[in-house]
């Protein structure tokens, strides 16, 4: 049902995020996006009721859907020499982003005891 939520609601903001890039520039929609979803992964992790964390997870979709924006960045800063391998890099750093967040979360695990 989260991900179902997540992914509908960046499915809808795609091409909005698109438009809003091309009016005001990719930068600050990079911006928006990038604290937009902090906020909703914070108000996730301290979510008490299911009916909060689907909206944080909605909220998250909403502001998520600037992925688009972020590879027509990508290839607008590179030219043709440089343009596949950077856009090779694209997901390799969301793995590396996953793996290494992951093992964050985890050391950082003892500190949930404190707000028990």
């Amino acid at each position: 049902m989260m991900l179902m939520d997540i992914l509908t609601s960046q499915g809808c903001t795609v091409l909005q995020w698109g438009r809003l890039s091309d009016r005001i520039g990719r930068k600050p929609v990079l911006l928006i996006g990038l604290s937009g979803s902090c906020i909703a992964m914070l108000s996730f992790g301290l979510s008490t009721t299911y009916p909060r964390l689907l909206v944080s997870r909605g909220m998250a979709g909403l502001l998520n859907g600037n992925i688009g924006v972020a590879k027509t960045a990508i290839a607008e800063m590179t030219d043709d020499s440089n343009r596949p391998v950077a856009i090779a890099m694209f997901p390799a750093a969301w793995f590396v982003g996953c793996t290494f967040g992951q093992h964050q979360i985890s050391e950082l695990s003892w500190c949930s005891h404190a707000f028990i």
